[in-house]
C-alpha cells in the first residue's frame, strides 16, 4: 500500500516519473492503482519485462500484478501487443485483473491476443480511435458496460470464459465479433450499434441477452450457435441476418422493429419457432 501511496504523490509533475514508477511497481510484483491521473507517455505492457518464446514467431511477457486505473486520461496509445520488425509478435499475459474505469482512451487500444486471468473491467470507458480486442482471452467475468467506441471496434475469436456484459454500450464505428466463443451469459441489452455489426460464427453457450439493443445500420448473426436462452426483444434493426443460426433454447424476437429486412433463412430451433410480429413481406424466412 505505502507503494501505491507513493505512486500517487510522486506523479502529480512529472509524466517520466509515472511511467517509471509504474513500470518499477509492475516488475516488483506490486498490484497497481493509479485514479484522476493524466498520462502523456504511451503505455506499452510488453516492454516492462523481457519475452519469452512459447510458439514460432510468437513471444510473451506475464505480468503478475492487478492493474486498475481509474477515472484516467491515456493522451497516447495504450498497448499490451507488439509487433517486431522481423515480424515476430510480442502478447501480454495478465495473471491479475486488468480494469480501466471511467477512464479516456484518446489514442489506440491494443489488447490483441492477450489473456487475462483476473477481473477484466472497463466499465464507462470511451475509445476516441480504434479498439482492438482480437483473440482475448478472458477468464473471469469481462465488463465492457456503458463504454463508448467511438471508431472501429474488433474482438474477433475472443473468448470469454465467464460472464461478458456489453450492456447499454455505444459503438459508433464498425463492430466485430467474428467467431468469439462466449462460455457463459453474454449481455448486449440498451446497446446501440450505430455501424456495421459483425456476429456472424459466434458460439454462444450460455444466455444471449439482446433487449432493447438498436442496430441502425446492417447486423449480421448468421452461422451463429446458441445452447441457450436467446432474447431479442423490443430491439431496432435495419437489416438483420440470422441465416444458418441453431437456436437450442427459448427464443425470443417479440415486439421488434424492421425498416427493412430480417433474414432466418435456414436456421434450425430445437424447441418451437418464435413468433415474429413483423409485416410479412420484411421477413426472410425458410428451413
Amino acid at each position: 500500500m505505502a507503494a501505491l501511496t507513493q505512486l500517487s504523490c510522486a506523479t502529480q509533475n512529472a509524466s517520466n516519473n509515472k511511467d517509471n514508477n509504474l513500470k518499477q511497481l509492475i516488475q516488483n510484483e506490486q498490484h497497481v492503482y493509479i485514479e484522476n491521473q493524466t498520462i502523456d507517455e504511451l503505455l506499452d505492457f510488453t516492454s516492462f519485462f523481457n519475452t519469452h518464446l512459447i510458439s514460432e514467431g510468437v513471444y510473451q511477457v506475464n505480468i503478475k500484478s492487478g492493474i486498475t486505473f481509474k477515472k484516467c486520461i491515456f493522451n497516447k496509445s495504450v498497448n499490451a501487443f507488439r509487433k517486431m520488425e522481423n515480424g515476430n509478435i510480442v502478447l501480454t499475459a495478465f495473471q491479475g485483473n486488468v480494469s480501466f474505469i471511467d477512464c479516456i482512451f484518446m489514442d489506440d487500444v491494443n489488447f490483441r491476443g492477450s489473456s487475462i486471468v483476473g477481473r477484466t473491467d472497463f466499465t464507462g470507458s470511451s475509445f476516441n480511435k480504434s479498439a482492438n480486442f482480437e483473440e482475448l482471452n478472458c477468464h473471469e467475468n469481462a465488463f465492457f458496460n456503458k463504454c463508448v467506441f467511438e471508431e472501429s471496434l474488433r474482438f474477433q475469436n475472443a473468448f470469454f470464459n465467464q460472464k461478458a456484459n456489453f450492456m447499454n454500450t455505444k459503438f459508433y464505428g464498425t463492430v466485430s465479433f467474428q467467431s468469439s466463443l462466449f462460455n457463459s451469459e453474454s449481455q448486449f441489452s440498451a446497446a446501440t450499434f450505430y455501424k456495421y455489426a459483425d456476429f456472424t460464427l459466434i458460439d454462444c453457450r450460455g444466455k444471449s441477452l439482446f433487449n432493447y439493443t438498436e442496430f441502425m445500420d446492417k447486423a449480421d448473426l448468421s452461422h451463429s450457435i446458441f445452447l441457450q436462452d436467446f432474447d431479442f426483444i423490443s430491439t431496432k434493426n435495419k437489416t438483420t441476418r440470422f441465416n444458418s443460426c441453431r437456436f437450442l433454447g427459448n427464443v425470443r424476437f417479440n415486439k421488434m422493429e424492421v425498416s427493412s429486412t430480417l433474414s432466418i433463412n435456414d436456421s434450425y430451433f430445437l424447441l418451437q419457432t418464435p413468433e415474429i410480429d413483423i409485416p410479412l413481406e420484411k421477413l426472410i424466412f425458410s428451413k
